[in-house]
């Protein structure tokens, strides 16, 4: 049963004074990729390949608790115009790094220096995956944290369900969401988000105005009047987290790997896209799907 509103879950947080935020750093050339830290994704580009992506990802709301962690980066040939390239080109480069930050006001404190968990091409790893559609690299790298999360992590595998009957449960959560923002309902709202709030304020240590900006935008979201729910369309059924997360994601272009739970609104009387990351589970001992992350 939800006790805490949304807005006041920093009452919950622990470890405040041990707290600490991990960032991936992205350094990407001449394809699209994903990568994934604990079999969940938390970047990815599948649009033309035109120079480097660089990007900064915080990455704890994907760290339960301390330890090893894993990595997975997928490379793909990417698009030129809009148009599949068919192979993988030989001028790749990636380099993925973490590191562990402080936030303290308006400051950053470095509590863990970057530290390079991935790299392509070096002398000691050349890029030999060139003509190839794709490229796969695994390996581990330590984090560590004061908290410890259930999350997904004792859920339901949902890869041993039938898919067919799976599906119809998603597509049925999805549109339960779709329902509760067209009702403008706040108590449905907050009930079904609950639980992914809560874990999110303990991994990134929210405080007060962390966790009231967090439900203040979920009601922007809910109550603009300019906002319309899209239909599901395009979409692929996937799993995460081992199989204890599944969600269903767009796969046409230049959409491929994004939401399937989208919505249109207006800024500046120009129409915008928002998505919802939407990523189920079935809890231990339950056969209900629940917003976990």
């Amino acid at each position: 049963m939800n006790t805490t509103p949304i807005s006041e879950l920093y009452k919950e947080v622990k470890f405040k004074e041990q707290k600490i935020s991990y960032r991936a750093g992205i350094e990407i050339g001449a394809c699209n990729f994903e990568l994934f830290i604990n079999d969940v994704p938390v970047a990815q580009y599948f649009e033309d390949v035109n120079g480097t992506f660089n990007t900064s990802s915080p990455i704890n709301d994907v760290i339960l608790k301390s330890g090893k962690q894993t990595f997975k980066l997928i490379l793909y040939p990417g698009f030129k115009n809009g148009v599949p390239i068919k192979a993988l080109s030989e001028s790749i480069i990636a380099k993925i790094t973490v590191e562990g930050l402080k936030y303290e006001g308006e400051g950053v404190k470095t509590i863990v220096s970057p530290f390079t968990i991935f790299e392509l091409p070096t002398q000691a790893r050349p890029f030999t995956e060139a003509g190839k559609q794709t490229a796969v690299y695994e390996g581990t790298f330590d984090a560590h944290v004061p908290y410890e999360l259930e999350g997904w992590s004792k859920s339901r595998d949902l890869r041993k369900e039938d898919p067919d009957v799976l599906l119809k449960e998603v597509l049925t959560a999805y549109q339960h969401f779709i329902n509760v923002v067209k009702n403008k309902d706040e108590d449905q709202l907050s009930k079904l988000i609950y639980k992914k709030e809560k874990n999110y304020a303990q991994a990134l240590f929210l405080d007060k105005e962390g966790t009231e900006n967090q439900w203040a935008t979920y009601l922007k979201t809910l109550h603009d009047p300019t906002l319309v729910m899209q239909p599901i369309e395009h979409y692929k059924m996937k799993f995460y987290g081992n199989g204890r997360l599944v969600a269903l994601e767009r796969t046409d272009y230049p959409n491929i790997g994004e939401p399937a739970l989208r919505a249109i609104f207006k800024k500046d009387d120009r129409s915008k896209l928002r998505y919802f990351f939407y990523e189920l589970h079935k809890p231990e001992g339950s056969n209900t799907l629940e917003l976990i992350h």
